[in-house]
């Protein structure tokens, strides 16, 4: 139960910061201050930023196996995203988004346990 709350606890946060700094870009957007190239440059920044911060802090919680814990923090994300937020049907763009997502929260995560161990 300790683990399915530390790991819900990360989603909760990565989820408030997606939804806060994707607030804020809209609406630098919607004054246009940005361009369109450039909004869709940052949703995407904003995801892989916000999963990779709160993969490092995981990886920093967690006691070994940095990659497995960031796998799980990923495939979880994307469960949430890809199957009850969007109905999209899955296509290469969205398997490349997948892996994208998977491979930045297992580098965030083993990062965080290298952290760690130098301290």
């Amino acid at each position: 139960m300790n683990y399915l709350k530390k790991i819900g606890k990360f989603l909760l946060t990565t989820f408030i910061s997606i939804i806060v700094l994707s607030f804020v870009l809209t609406i630098f957007y919607y004054f246009d201050i940005i361009s369109n190239n450039i909004y869709n440059i940052m949703k995407m920044i904003i995801v892989i930023g916000s999963l990779f911060i709160n993969s490092l802090f995981l990886g920093k919680n967690s006691n070994k196996y940095g990659i497995v814990e960031g796998l799980k923090l990923g495939a979880i994300f994307l469960i949430i995203i890809i199957k009850l937020i969007t109905n999209s049907s899955f296509d290469i763009r969205t398997l490349i988004y997948s892996l994208i997502i998977l491979l930045t929260s297992s580098v965030g995560a083993v990062i965080g346990i290298n952290k760690k161990e130098n301290k």
